[in-house]
């Protein structure tokens, strides 16, 4: 049994997943022990979990999400509204952006650091002789310390995939599925083309138990609806069942039964209007449609929080590493969709302000399908070296002669994320833009230099 050692200060280069040194200590261990391993079904989650007393059997109601894009979004929608109506929830979440924690929310709050090292003793006991990875070692503990703290509902993001993904194992009639956007990722596990991908993501769809489909590529909603209609499960389809039309000062939701004009979400771009619909969409086809109240949705809209999406720096370390009058934005966008997106916004920037990118990937992505939508966009690309990340990443000289052979010359390495603003400021005498972006290991490594 790991047991709590005398509190000690942990500088940024000391500590990978907490603060904390007892939780960053047990995590570590937990890591060595379980390593990381790709979803292979139920197989191993199962008797772990039975191990436990099935805790996932004795949870509140389940909003269950995959997709590529938008889920941890989505969630932070229906976080919002559950605590603008005055609800708490259970959320699970991955990965994390600066500190382990924040994977697993209890009753509404970051789980606190003792009651994470008494249930991570609690199933290192039920793990002995299990062939779990690390993910599938916290998902059940999640579900642990959901089942024993009370909160109205557990908002269930998919680690990977969906029909293998360890969160899979919930089912029954008290959950709604929602499918977030679907594009390019992990496609050497998930498969190649969308249709594979999709049929994936729709192995949470449950029998006799709703499903909500955000805005998708034709071929993707007909492989959620043969799957839907395959399990006798409702689906509720955006421009079908439910309709966002966004306007300059906010926009408006529509479905048969509701009509709302919200003000535009505390978070940025237009793709978060799409994700603000489907958490609505959601809590219309869920128990708890009477929070679908204008008051508590324009609470929910002006609160919601999701950081490294879109989110502008404004003070701290970072920040004042720049002259004024320049901006900082943070985005962990790394594969097509996400890249897209970022191209949306780009061109609602303008070109006032120079836009440049500082970026890292890890070695799985698709670099082209990336970067290519972005380069039109950039004035100058810099890559920085992530030897401090705990996944294999991309070289910063490959990454970058990578970039060039996009056909795109302006692009420098550096050592550090810091090295890499100072090398702009110095460059360049007006205002200028910049987007840290590529990864949300390099989104949470930028948060982490905030401390």
């Amino acid at each position: 049994m790991l047991k709590p050692q005398p509190a000690r200060s942990m500088s940024l280069s000391d500590w990978t997943f907490s603060p904390e040194p007892e939780a960053e200590e047990a995590i570590r261990h937990i890591y060595k022990t379980y390593p990381p391993l790709f979803p292979a079904g139920l197989e191993r989650q199962t008797p772990f979990l039975k191990k436990l007393g099935n805790p996932h059997q004795r949870l509140p109601f389940i909003f269950h999400a995959a997709g590529t894009n938008g889920k941890g979004s989505t969630l932070a929608f229906l976080h919002a509204i559950f605590e603008a109506a005055g609800l708490s929830m259970h959320k699970y979440t991955s990965p994390h952006l600066v500190r382990f924690e924040e994977r697993i929310v209890v009753s509404g709050n970051t789980i606190a650091p003792q009651l994470l090292l008494d249930l991570i003793d609690q199933c290192e006991e039920a793990a002995k002789g299990e062939q779990i990875s690390f993910f599938e070692f916290f998902t059940a503990l999640a579900f642990l310390a959901f089942a024993s703290h009370k909160a109205a509902a557990v908002l269930l993001e998919t680690g990977l995939g969906g029909l293998y993904d360890a969160t899979n194992v919930v089912g029954g009639e008290h959950l709604i599925s929602l499918l977030t956007r679907i594009s390019y990722d992990h496609t050497h596990i998930l498969g190649n083309t969308l249709s594979e991908i999709a049929a994936n993501k729709a192995g949470i769809i449950k029998p006799q138990a709703p499903c909500v489909i955000a805005p998708q590529e034709e071929i993707v909603t007909d492989v959620f609806l043969k799957q839907a209609a395959a399990v006798k499960a409702l689906a509720y389809i955006y421009g079908k069942d439910w309709k966002i039309t966004p306007h300059a000062d906010g926009f408006e939701y529509k479905s048969a039964d509701h009509k709302f004009y919200l003000p535009l979400p505390r978070l940025h771009g237009q793709h978060q209007l799409y994700n603000a619909g489907l958490a609505l969409a959601a809590l219309e086809k869920s128990p708890f449609t009477s929070l679908m109240e204008q008051k508590i949705l324009e609470r929910a809209m002006q609160n919601v929080d999701w950081p490294g999406r879109l989110q502008k720096i404004t003070s701290g370390p970072l920040a004042r590493l720049l002259p004024r009058g320049w901006e900082l934005w943070l985005d962990g966008a790394h594969n097509d969709s996400g890249a897209e997106i970022l191209a949306d916004q780009a061109k609602l920037w303008g070109n006032k302000q120079p836009l440049h990118l500082v970026t890292a990937m890890k070695e799985t992505k698709d670099i082209s399908s990336f970067y290519q939508p972005l380069l039109p966009h950039a004035a100058t690309v810099q890559v920085i070296e992530a030897n401090w990340a705990d996944t294999p990443m991309q070289p910063a000289e490959e990454l970058a002669s990578r970039i060039r052979a996009l056909g795109y010359n302006q692009v420098k390495t550096t050592a550090t994320l810091e090295s890499a603003l100072k090398s702009l400021a110095f460059q360049f005498q007006t205002p200028q833009r910049i987007l840290v972006t590529g990864s949300l290991y390099l989104v949470g490594h930028a948060l982490k230099r905030q401390f």
